[in-house]
């Protein structure tokens, strides 16, 4: 199986388009402000998400992992359990989601 090759290559020169292209895409919003509320399992998302893919929901969740907002904890047990949660790096978009609540709500 070949390795994850990320799709957007992340940009070191502007810090606005860096930090939208690791909050971006289809899911990650929803997946984000999920998590910084509470840990969730891939089942949970899957339930508060139900038109997205389990593909690309872990697609998703992986890219997040990969640039340290969120990590994953599996738990030895069975069955198996997996839990997502923030990192204190992405409790940092705290602030960020705020603002972008306000700026939503006056549109």
């Amino acid at each position: 199986m070949s390795s994850y090759q990320r799709k957007t290559p992340l940009k070191n020169d502007c810090s606005i388009e860096k930090t939208l292209l690791l909050i971006s895409g289809k899911w990650k919003p929803a997946i984000l402000s999920e998590l910084l509320k509470r840990s969730l399992r891939l089942k949970d998302i899957q339930e508060g998400l139900p038109e997205a893919s389990k593909r690309a929901l872990t697609q998703q969740l992986k890219e997040m992992i990969e640039d340290g907002l969120i990590q994953k904890k599996d738990f030895n047990q069975y069955p198996k359990k997996t839990e997502y949660s923030i990192t204190s790096l992405g409790n940092k978009l705290i602030p960020v989601f705020i603002a972008l609540t306000e700026f939503g709500n006056q549109l």
